[in-house]
């Protein structure tokens, strides 16, 4: 090896190391530091607090600002005669509503059925485990921040006729203002029907904004094994304006991370296939999420979210008359 590029070779090891090292300083001190803020657990549902009994509204949270929540904890809800087992096959949860109103707004930024704003899709996701939303052992968890600077409600209503047991406790922290950067958490959650020929936008926002998360469910009675042909959609983000897409995934498995299809239930830090579901009598049913901690979506003015089959003819022809139901949800920052 020459002197030159062994010098060079030195270098750029001692350049990394020296990145590993401040890496290294900047993780511990992340647990170690000590932070000019109080944290809180506010309990709710349980013991001698109000319960979520039919055709009724409690709120769990209702605080003064500066502050952000940092989790919300949620059991499975359950109803007298059902016992305490968690049970998979149980919609007694599914159509409970979540609502989060910021700062005295009237309308909520968040507003869609509980579980599904845990990710647990109809209540009925498998067990998973990724940096911002999990479904573990008869529970829910959601670490997405939600920040707010003068008021934070957080809601749930029980439109049923049956009356509901659960525990839930959210973590909020007492901070002594919110950066002016910060955007709120809001949540776009639509349902409907995908016609393969006809492309659809599941998402439009025209602000500014950072998208952090998404799922998507969706079914075909012509679809098989893997989640084939429904899989083949792209899926094309336009940013700002611009004319082609700005993100444009060729399949919806490589939107979520995943190739050729969704071959299992599976679940690393930042992606997870919940549900491959075998439909009666034919068909599949897929659903899917992504956590984009690291590598969320940015934009200065607008956002457009399409769904297309039209690049691909010869699955549009396989699905001839056949409709393609789907919920979808987007989790993203804006002012």
């Amino acid at each position: 090896m020459s002197s030159n590029l062994m010098t060079i070779c030195t270098i750029v090891l001692f350049m990394n190391l020296g990145s590993a090292y401040s890496q290294k300083q900047r993780d511990w001190h992340s647990v170690a530091r000590i932070k000019e803020q109080k944290t809180h657990v506010v309990p709710a549902l349980w013991q001698d607090l109000p319960k979520l009994n039919a055709k009724t509204r409690i709120k769990l949270l209702d605080v003064d600002g500066p502050g952000v929540i940092s989790m919300f904890h949620s059991c499975a809800f359950v109803a007298p005669g059902e016992g305490i087992a968690f049970n998979l096959d149980s919609y007694v949860s599914q159509n409970v509503i979540l609502r989060i109103y910021y700062d005295g707004e009237e309308k909520p930024a968040i507003e869609m059925p509980l579980m599904d704003f845990f990710a647990d899709i109809q209540c009925k996701s498998k067990y998973f485990n990724t940096i911002y939303f999990s479904k573990v052992k008869e529970s829910h968890n959601c670490r997405l921040p939600m920040p707010f600077r003068k008021h934070i409600a957080v809601e749930i209503e029980n439109p049923t006729d049956k009356n509901l047991t659960a525990y839930t406790d959210i973590q909020w922290e007492q901070v002594p203002s919110i950066p002016s950067d910060c955007g709120y958490l809001h949540t776009d959650y639509r349902e409907g029907i995908i016609d393969p020929k006809i492309q659809l936008s599941v998402f439009e926002l025209n602000k500014p904004g950072s998208l952090v998360a998404h799922w998507i469910q969706y079914e075909s009675e012509k679809s098989f094994g893997n989640g084939d042909l429904i899989c083949e959609s792209n899926q094309e983000i336009y940013l700002d304006g611009d004319e082609k897409p700005t993100l444009n995934y060729l399949g919806t498995e490589d939107a979520y991370g995943y190739s050729w299809g969704f071959r299992g239930i599976a679940s690393d830090n930042y992606s997870a296939i919940m549900k491959r579901e075998e439909l009666k009598p034919s068909g599949r049913r897929i659903a899917i999420l992504r956590c984009r901690e690291s590598d969320a979506i940015s934009f200065r003015e607008s956002c457009k979210w399409i769904i297309t089959y039209l690049t691909d003819p010869g699955t549009v022809n396989a699905f001839g008359d056949g409709k393609v139901p789907f919920r979808h949800c987007v989790y993203y920052y804006s002012k």
